[in-house]
Order: C-alpha cells, then structure tokens, then sequence
C-alpha cells in the first residue's frame, strides 16, 4: 500500500468512479452534443382540413440538469427551446414566438466489461410543455382552432428521440471505461515518452 493513501472497498470504489465520473456538466456536454443548437420543424400541415401550414426554426438552449441520488443514479435534465413560428392560411402568414421545455429522464447504469450507459426515458408530446405567444388577435384565434402547440409538442418530441435513438446518441450515452485504462497505462506513458 502507498503511503498516506486510505484504502477503500472495491465496492465503495464502484460507487465513488460512477457518482464521481458522471456529474451535471458531463451530462450537460453530452446533452447537448447528442441534441445539437439548432432545430426546424415542418413545414405542418395544421387546422380545420389541415387548411394551415407551419414552419419552425430555433435554438436549443443549454440544459437544467437535476441530480436524483439513489441507485441507481438518475437525473432529471430539462431541454429549453426557443422556436419561431410561421402559420400561413390563404396565403396570408401569421408568426408566433414559442418558448418549449423537454424534460429528459436520464438512469445511469453498468455494463460489461467496464461501461458505464446513460439511458434515457422515451420523450412523450405529453411531457413537451408549450408557451406559444402569438403576433395579433387573427393569430391567437389560428392557434386554437390549428392544434399548433399540439404539433409543436409532437414533432418536438420527435425530433429529441430520434437524436437520442441516433448512432451518435448512443455513442454518446455509452461510455467505455476500459480502452481509457489502456491508454493511460501505456508502456510510452509511463515512462514519460
């Protein structure tokens, strides 16, 4: 044993590497790596015989995350997007500013050999919360009647899963412990080379 080092369990290790290597700002990173800045949605067809269509183009903001101690370790992490919209209807188009809030829940766990896997709960319309402000009286009515922040949420939702269910979201969301050790252990290593 070293000298002026504590010796800990190889249980207690396990439970120290995970609770220590996957913090809210490596989350965070990932997050936003796996979902990108930007976001475009449509053109939706929208309304009474989906008379309306709707574009949207925003920026994806940084994530809240929320640590939830417990085993297995979860996290609650909240996507905030800002979308600007634009509902055309007869030729005459109708803008809407919209503020959207995507709740992730995220579970860490272990995998052979020595991974850890973040995985993430199935993002539901459901969950999407909606603030849509719209530009004049005309178009507050075109909401309601259009459904546009039941679209929004749907293809919203959407747009999150398939990124997370993406080849680069899963290797992301997998992280393998075992080639890192290697590296670091590397004869050239550490001899100083």
């Amino acid at each position: 044993m070293v000298a002026g080092v504590s010796s800990i369990s190889y249980e207690q290790f396990g439970v120290n590497f995970v609770t220590m290597a996957v913090t809210d700002e490596r989350l965070a990173g990932a997050l936003t790596a796996i979902a990108g800045d930007v976001i475009r949605v449509g053109p939706l067809a929208v309304g009474p015989a989906n008379a309306a269509t709707v574009d949207a183009e925003g920026r994806i903001g940084a994530p809240v995350i929320e640590r939830h101690e417990g085993s297995p370790l979860s996290f609650r992490a909240v996507l905030p997007v800002e979308l600007s919209l634009d509902v055309k209807v007869a030729g005459v188009n109708h803008h809407y500013d919209a503020r959207l809030a995507v709740p992730l829940h995220l579970t860490v766990h272990t995998a052979e050999p020595i991974t850890l896997v973040i995985d993430v709960a199935r993002v539901s319309s459901r969950d999407v919360d909606v603030r849509l402000k719209a530009e004049g009286m005309r178009a507050r009515v075109l909401s309601r009647l259009g459904n546009v922040e039941d679209e929004i949420r749907r293809h919203v939702a959407r747009f999150v899963r398939e990124k997370v269910e993406s080849p680069e979201g899963e290797r992301a969301r997998r992280i393998e412990i075992l080639p890192m050790i290697d590296r670091a252990w590397r004869p050239e290593d550490a001899a100083g080379g």
